[in-house]
């Protein structure tokens, strides 16, 4: 994707209209990390966000003013974790994945009581990207297809918004969170967001079956027109490293990590460096913010 792409050296952020969450598993503390540094900095999340899979959850912890909460719980639920998989039964053929609980549990751990009235009223919006299976494939054929697509994407053609996903009939959908009704259907959202079988099965939310948005695309974007586009600022969770650390393409600013995100997209377990992705996400807008690029 070399063609096209364009060095930026200078980038504003306070023209952001719209910021992109990638998906990622834990490599979206990266994106907490330095949004973190930002807001700190001074500088306001835009009016609409966009995210799916984990950087949709980093993205409404902001919402729900529990980025600090969703971190340390995820360190919490990780810590009482001792494994990823659990092989009681295997002997029945069945393979339970940690995931199916410790994800749910640490969306609940934000999104609560206390933070669902402030998350709905946010100043920002925040867009949930999810993937719907293809009618002639079913849920399972869907997997198998957006899994071969994402490898084809990721290895052959190093693409940021893959195409074949769609050639297969799988389908991006979106959904607002701030519109959720009432708490349970705002955490399911999230987790059928990131709902990638066989880690986390398929979520029935808005009236069909979805799966994790990254099935069609890991940066999901609804239409734009150009002048959105110019104003779309998506925070990548994997390192391109043919590509400047901030760059535009097709209309729109990527930002992507300085190198390799040093922590497991799926592990689960008391070893897994969440805080060194974190740590990362703040080293790279420190810089981000001394080179003057979001000052303009």
């Amino acid at each position: 994707m070399r063609g096209g792409v364009q060095d930026v050296g200078a980038y504003n952020f306070d023209e952001t209209k719209t910021l992109v969450f990638s998906g990622g598993g834990n490599r979206c503390w990266w994106q907490a990390g330095a949004v973190r540094r930002l807001l700190d900095h001074g500088l306001a999340l835009p009016g609409q966000l966009v995210g799916t899979s984990a950087g949709a959850a980093v993205a409404a912890s902001f919402l729900a003013q529990g980025d600090g909460t969703a971190l340390e719980a995820c360190l919490r639920l990780f810590a009482g974790n001792p494994r990823i998989f659990d092989w009681s039964g295997l002997a029945r053929l069945t393979l339970k994945f940690a995931h199916q609980e410790v994800y749910p549990a640490w969306i609940d751990a934000f999104i609560s009581t206390k933070t669902f009235d402030t998350l709905r009223h946010a100043s920002s919006r925040l867009v949930v990207g999810l993937t719907r299976p293809a009618r002639l494939l079913g849920t399972g054929g869907s997997v198998v297809a957006g899994t071969l697509a994402y490898l084809f994407d990721r290895y052959l053609w190093n693409s940021i918004h893959p195409r074949l996903p769609a050639r297969m009939g799988l389908r991006q959908d979106f959904m607002v969170l701030n519109d959720c009704a009432d708490i349970e259907s705002a955490q399911s959202l999230l987790v059928a967001a990131a709902s990638a079988p066989p880690f986390m099965s398929a979520r029935h939310v808005g009236g069909a079956h979805a799966i994790d948005g990254g099935y069609t695309d890991n940066a999901p974007i609804p239409r734009q027109s150009d002048g959105e586009r110019a104003g779309t600022l998506v925070l990548l969770t994997r390192h391109y490293p043919a590509l400047p650390m901030l760059f535009k393409w097709e209309g729109r600013t990527y930002w992507q990590p300085s190198r390799r995100i040093p922590v497991s997209t799926w592990d689960c377990s008391p070893g897994t460096t969440v805080r060194d992705a974190y740590a990362l996400g703040a080293q790279d807008a420190a810089f981000f913010l001394s080179h003057k690029v979001a000052d303009g």
